[in-house]
This record gives C-alpha cells, structure tokens and sequence, in this order.
C-alpha cells in the first residue's frame, strides 16, 4: 500500500510512483530476494526464493504491459535446493535468471553448479535449465552479480569458495592470511544469448586467501552498450589488507588487473579492509566505484568513509586506470550504509548510501568544470541499511532505502523539484532486502522484501517516466488536406496503453488514437503551414509532446485576377500562395475569341470596346484546379 506521499514543488508530472504490489506473501515459506531488473524498454522483473514442499526453489514475476504478472517456478526442472537466485532483463520481456543449485555428490561431498534460466519473449515459462559453472564448491558465499543488455548479451561475475580451512579433507599448503579467511575463485562467464562461456578464473592472486563471504563484498559486474563491461572484486593484497580490484571486460577478453579502491589517506597507509563497494558502468564504458572503508580509532581513517574513483571511456586515452580514489563529500560517520551508484553516457551520476539514520544522496556531473556535488538528505532510514539508486537519462532518478515500516521511494525529475513515498506491502513491517532496477530509457522498478521472519512478502514498486521522446514525421512538400497524413514513432512505455493526439497550432484537434498515422480533417486545416505535434499519453496520464514539426497544406486553387492598363489594354495574372501555380496548365480565354496558355502572366489588347467576361483555368503544384470568370468593360 501507498502509506504517504509527499510532493517537492515541480513541473508537471515528470513520473509516477505507482502503488505497490505484493507479488507472494505473507508466507513462512519465502526466504531470500535476489533483486529487480529492467530493460531499456521498460520490461523487466524480479526473482526470490521459496521454498515448494520444504525445498528452496526459484520463482520470478515479470513485468509487462504496465502490469506485474504472476510469480513462476524459474528451476521447474530441478528437485534440489536453490540460493542465491539473480535477475536481468533484456527488451521484449526477455529475464535471465541465475542460481545455484547441487549437480553431483562426490565422495559423499555435494558439489554445486551455477545455473541459468531465460524467459524468452512472449513464453509463458521459463527454459530447461543451462550449466554456467558446474563446480562453485558447496554453494557458499557465491553471491552471483548479473549484467544483461538490451539485446539479451552479457556475463555473469561469482565466487567460487574452494577451501575454508575447516575441511580436513582439502589440503593445501597455501596460508590462511587472517582468522576466517577462505580459499576463493572470482570467475566470469559471458552469455551470449543462447550459450555460456566456459568459466573463466580472474583473481588478481588466486593464491591468497580471502575474506569470508558477505553480500557486500561479493563480485559486481555492470555492462555498457558492445558488451564494453567491468568487473570488480575484493581481494587482499600481500599485506593482507582487502582492497577493491577491476578489470574491463571486452567480450570474452580480459583487461588489466586495476587497483580501484584507496591504499591510502591523509599521507597514511589505510590498513583496514574496504568491506563494500558498488559499480556503475555508462553506455560507452565509464565506470564509477564506490569503497567503504568501516574505520578504527587511531587509524587514518577513525570513523567509517567512503570514496569514490571513476575510469573514464575505453574509448579514451585515460581510459585505462581509476582515477585516485577520493573521499566522497560528506563528514565521516560510524553508521553508514552499503552504498550505491549509478553513472549514465553524459557523465551524470548519483550516489546513495545512510548515515547517521538517514538517506543521503549525491548528484553531479564529471567533467573539468563539473563542481562538487551537494549532499542532500532523503529522509528517515533504517540504521546501516544499504540504498538502491538508478538515473534517468533525461535528468534526475530513483533512490529507495529501507524505513520504518516500509521501504521509502524517491523520484527526482529531470527539471528540477522531487517526489516522496512510503510504500509498503500487504503488511506493515522492516523491509530487510532492497533493490532499484533501472534501465538506459529512465524506466525503473523497486522490488524488497518485508516483514518478520516466518511473514516474508515479495512487493514490486514500479517508478514510471512519461512516454519516450518519440519521432513524427509529415510530408516535406506541399500536400492537399486528404494528403495530408501524419505519422509518428511508437512511444510505448513501461505503464503501457499509450494514446495519441494530434496538437496544430497549439490546439489538441483530436485525441485518444491507437493508431502510428492520423490524417486530419481538413476544415480543420485549410491551406498554409500548419505547427504540428503529437502528444503521447500512457495509462498512468503521463505525457509527452513531441517536438514540433511544420506541415504545410494547399487547400486552395491558384487564384487569377485582372487589371486594366491603358487604352483597351489588361493584365490577367495567376497566382498560388501555397503550392505555386502551374504555368503550362493555365488557359486564358478573353472573351473576344482570342486565347493564351502556359503563362502566369497574359497581356491583351481588345480592338472593339465592350464588356468582356475572361475565363481562366488554372492548377497548382499539388492539383488543386479552378476556373475563374473575370468580367472587364474597355472603351
């Protein structure tokens, strides 16, 4: 339910928080989320698990039409035991979803696969499952980060734990850096739409152990246009302190190991371990990374931080290395949250992270002559929880936080001024898993879970934009009105049903249209050019109108008058102000039985005075035809 909303100054309606829906629950039987996703074309949906007959299996709703469709068994063909489930989506209604699950028991050890699914457009169920990985170990601390484009392309980052020093039955000589420590593989595997990749093993050191497995230090993958992606894991150096490693992902090819993360602060060595960090990758491969580092008394850093560095293009000639991490504007605070970021083409980002039981955003722009972001307080969180944000390109985005009683959900518009929800499910209650899905077209969703232990829910929280900007196009030339048809691009949105209306000069002549082409009523047109557009309408009321182009419409047929000169002599002369008159079709009779053709312009003496009636055909240049009877008396 839609508890409260709260509304900044602004424009018209820039998007819409539409009411939430509780997709399952209340039930004991649901357990973990696995996020929210959505292509550029506004579909998408979202993934969790629960568990069928006391086993844990993969469900996904799907998002369509303006509408959440009813949850399905993704792992349908599968009797074992599912975790860590993961989602994208891809336009058309395309979602590819990700687990894992066993595959075999060697030595009475049961060994675990990473698995995928795809929902293909217009299916009604998802596909027999895929083998990704089919060794990730026992399954623990795999924490799958999943990238797919709009054409159904990408790759998958994972860990793959083979040793946590507790298994008397794996041997191996390598030292365990600190208390806890395991042995882990962070590998890729790239989708290339039907198939996957074999594996492929990126650690910058696979012989160092590693942190224990969190959700927040797990691998993160983000994906540009071209399959241009980079990956990002935690990993420590020899030292043992863990940092922040990325790699640029071409393909199936490998870049450079790169440090991404801060060594170091105020002249100090930071020795403690960065324990978060988000990535954000533009449309032509920018990246963003924000590092938590949690702080210790006596240490650089004394209280919790974040930093932030950025890589510029692949395109560029810095587009090799981050630059050096720098502190992220805002004063240090022993409560912050897991943060998160999002950056887009023109170099816009947004960060969202809590602190000190409150929301914060910043927004900006990179550049040389880009200033400091300011930081802008959201409201209410709940302590240390992570936030979920995501741009639109036009300007502004989605942020959503856990607060009390529900999960809270804010749209900043492209122009300026924001809006505010509380939203919540069939229930009231802590929201303790959270995720933004957002998409290059600005369309973005918000899906969580909420309530108590033993009463889970799954809600889904659709943030709609206006229709897309959209193409129109009418004729070039001079036209007749019952040639006058205008036709336009397609600007369907996520919240579906979208009309159309015709606006000449300002004025919406007709409206409610399904239909890509309209030829207007021509008493409403006239002749002369006419400013055109089309305005887009979506089943939420949202609108967009599309740029103006000119329509010019003759109506008329050429018009013929005559002047007398001196003597018995007169001047006839056809003219179109539209069109233009065809001279070779013009035939002039001046009464007196003689003629003249072909000319715009005609000259005749009369030898005999009289009154005289001159007829004139003529045509213009789109085929309006006209005669003209014009009566002159000469003495």
């Amino acid at each position: 339910m839609l508890l409260a909303t709260a509304a900044w100054p602004s424009p018209p309606a820039d998007a819409l928080i539409l009411p939430p829906t509780t997709l399952d629950g209340p039930s004991a039987a649901i357990g973990e989320f696995g996020g929210v996703a959505v292509s550029a074309d506004g579909s998408g949906g979202l993934v969790y698990v629960k568990q069928v007959e006391g086993v844990p299996h993969v469900f996904a709703a799907q998002f369509a039409g303006g509408q959440w469709q009813p949850p399905v068994r993704v792992d349908w063909a599968n009797q074992y035991d599912a975790s860590y489930p993961r989602i994208a989506a891809a336009d058309g209604g395309r979602l590819v979803v990700v687990w894992v699950t066993q595959i075999a028991t060697i030595n009475n050890r049961i060994q675990r696969a990473l698995v995928s699914s795809t929902l293909d457009p217009g299916a009604g169920a998802f596909g027999p499952p895929s083998i990704v990985d089919p060794n990730v170990g026992e399954g623990s601390g795999v924490n799958p980060s999943l990238a797919i484009a709009a054409n159904g392309e990408g790759l998958v980052a994972y860990r793959a734990v083979t040793n946590d020093f507790r298994t008397t039955q794996v041997q191996t000589t390598i030292p365990q850096l600190r208390p806890n420590d395991v042995l882990a593989d962070v590998r890729i595997a790239v989708y290339g739409g039907q198939f996957w990749s074999p594996p492929e093993l990126i650690n910058r050191d696979p012989l160092l152990s590693m942190r224990p497995p969190t959700e927040s230090n797990g691998p993160q993958v983000a994906l540009g246009r071209g399959n241009q992606a980079v990956v990002a894991w935690q990993e420590p150096e020899s030292n043992g302190t863990a940092r922040i490693w990325a790699r640029r992902v071409f393909g199936t090819t490998l870049g450079l190991v790169l440090p991404a993360s801060p060594s170091s602060f105020a002249g100090a060595s930071i020795t403690q371990d960065v324990d978060a960090f988000a990535l954000s990758v533009s449309t032509y491969g920018a990246a963003k990374l924000i590092s938590r580092v949690p702080g210790a008394p006596g240490t650089p850093v004394s209280q919790a931080r974040l930093f932030v560095s950025s890589m510029p293009s692949s395109t560029a000639l810095t587009g090799r290395q981050f630059s050096p991490p720098q502190p992220l504007t805002g004063e240090p605070s022993p409560n912050v949250g897991v943060p998160s970021v999002a950056i887009d083409e023109r170099g816009a980002f947004r960060v969202a992270f809590t602190t000190g039981g409150a929301a914060n955003v910043l927004a900006g722009e990179e550049g040389p002559s880009a200033s400091p972001a300011p930081e802008v307080a959201l409201g209410p969180a709940a302590t240390g929880a992570g936030t979920a944000t995501a741009l639109n390109p036009e300007g502004g985005g989605v942020t959503a936080w856990p607060s009390d009683g529900g999960a809270a959900v804010r749209e900043d518009f492209p122009g300026g001024g924001a809006q505010v929800a509380q939203v919540s499910g069939a229930q009231v209650g802590p929201v303790s898993e959270l995720a933004v899905g957002g998409s290059e077209s600005g369309e973005s969703a918000v899906g969580f879970r909420e309530g108590e232990p033993g009463s889970y829910e799954i809600v889904g929280e659709p943030v709609s934009v206006p229709p897309p900007q959209f193409l129109v196009d009418a004729p070039r030339t001079w036209v007749r009105p019952q040639r006058a048809w205008i036709t336009w691009a397609s600007a369907e949105d996520a919240t579906g049903g979208v009309t159309y209306g015709l606006v000449i000069d300002g004025h919406l002549i007709s409206h409610g249209l399904h239909a890509l082409s309209a030829l207007p009523d021509r008493r409403l047109l006239g002749s002369g050019v006419r400013h055109l557009q089309v305005l887009a309408t979506d089943a939420a009321g949202q609108q967009t109108l599309s740029s103006e182009r000119s329509l010019k419409v003759d109506g008329s047929p050429p018009v013929a008058s005559v002047r007398r000169r001196s003597g018995r002599s007169v001047l006839v002369q056809v003219k179109d102000p539209q069109s233009g008159a065809v001279a070779r079709a013009v035939r002039v009779s001046f009464g007196d039985g003689t003629h003249a053709k072909a000319k715009l312009t005609a000259r005749h003496t009369y030898h005999r005075p009289g009154r005289y009636t001159i007829v004139v055909q003529m045509r213009d240049k789109v085929g309006n035809v006209g005669t003209a009877r014009l009566r002159v008396s000469v003495r």
